[in-house]
This record gives structure tokens, sequence and C-alpha cells, in this order.
């Protein structure tokens, strides 16, 4: 195996000495660039001089750039965290200041801010004036009200009444505010919540209550028209 024979290096003058930045006592390509710049020797001509100084100020255009867009983030940042500090706080103070009170959201004074969909089952068997009124004044504020009979057979059918679905609509009469009534219009039929003759107690009635067939019932007035209770299943059935 052979190996190249060092060359040897050849000290620097006095005058290259000062050149010697690294002072390995010799000069580099680098040092030797400088030396030869500042000699005015051709090397180093004022195209590329000018090319090197374009170079660097380029450079310095791009740096001051990336400053301006990090600075600009950091502004975004630092109000994005002082909107959400201040949505927290405010969230925070309305909730002190508001009460939920019969399903609606009140401030302190009592004013009404919103309303709460509240959920309530009424019984066909327990319609007295209160829970009729109720029904009616539910729907009315457009809450959730369901309605549940429970059969003689122990079968029991749900009804979702409010809030109105796509294709229904509603009347309400409020001329005599402690006997209102409502009038709903079903895809299935109507639905009517209103007093007895003499406002003793309140009925729920029409096509929109009454059972389809294979639905339970107690008796022919509990199936829909032309249909009738069969006595053995206590179902509606064709006649």
């Amino acid at each position: 195996m052979t190996t190249e024979p060092e060359v040897p290096q050849m000290p620097i003058s006095e005058a290259s000495r000062k050149w010697d930045i690294d002072g390995d006592g010799v000069l580099d390509d680098a040092e030797r660039a400088l030396k030869n710049m500042a000699a005015g020797d051709d090397d180093l001509d004022m195209k590329q001089i000018h090319s090197l100084m374009k170079d660097h100020l380029q450079t310095q255009k791009s740096l001051w750039k990336f400053k301006k867009i990090a600075a600009s983030f950091f502004v975004i940042i630092v109000i994005l965290a002082l909107s959400n500090l201040a949505t927290s706080f405010a969230a925070a103070y309305l909730s002190k200041d508001t009460v939920a009170s019969g399903g609606d959201l009140k401030n302190m004074e009592g004013d009404t801010l919103g309303m709460q969909a509240t959920s309530e089952v009424f019984d066909f068997q327990e319609l007295d004036v209160e829970h009729g009124k109720t029904m009616v004044t539910e729907c009315m504020a457009d809450r959730i009200v369901h309605m549940r009979r429970v059969f003689e057979s122990g079968r029991i059918t749900h009804y979702a009444l409010c809030p109105l679905p796509i294709g229904h609509k509603a009347a309400y009469d409020f001329s005599n505010p402690d006997l209102p009534t409502a009038n709903i219009e079903t895809l299935s039929g109507p639905v009517i919540i209103a007093p007895n003759s003499d406002g003793s107690f309140y009925t729920v009635s029409g096509t929109g209550v009454t059972s389809d067939v294979d639905f339970p019932c107690d008796d022919t007035s509990d199936c829909d028209p032309d249909l009738v209770c069969d006595a053995e299943t206590k179902f509606c059935a064709t006649a």
C-alpha cells in the first residue's frame, strides 16, 4: 500500500501573516481571497464582489421578512388567547347572573333570556284542568310534550306532540286564558286538546291519537275510522 507524499507547506511571509485569521501558518482559500481583494488582485474582480454583496443584501431582506411574519403570528396568537380568556370570563359571569325558572332562562332581574326545551309526559287518564293547560302552554312555547296512553291490557302507546315536526301545524285559542285549547294538525290527523263543556277536565281527541291496525285499544272508539277493536286480542283490526 502506497501513500502520497505530503506536500510541504511553505511558510507565509510577514506581509501575509495578518491575513492568517486562524493562525495555522497557512492561508486558506478564504484568507487568500481576502488578501487578494485588499490588494486589488484580479482573482476577485468587481463583478464578483458585487454579486457577493447582492447575495448578502438578499439574505438580510429574507431574514427581515421572516422576522415580520414571525412577529405577526405572535400577535395573532396573543389576540386569540386573550379572546378565549375574555369568552371564559363572560361565560362565568353570565352563569352567575342567570337562573332556570319554569323551563326558561332568566337573569337575576327576572327577564327571560331564552327558553329551554323541557320534556314532560302526560297520561290520558290524568288530564285534569292543570295538566290540560300545561300541555297547551308547553306546546305553544315549542317545548317537548309527550303523551302516554296505558290500555286495560297493560300495553302502552306514546305520542310525541310537540315541538311540531315538519308538516305539522297548530292553532291555539287563549280567548279564555284559564281554559286554553290547541288544535294540532298531524300527518295522521288532528289532535285536539280542549276542556270539556263545563271546564272541569281536559280531553285529547282526534284521529292523530287513535290507534292504527295492530295497535292496542280498549274499545272501537280508540281505533282509526273504519277499524274495530278486536275483543279478544285488544288490537285494532279491519272491520
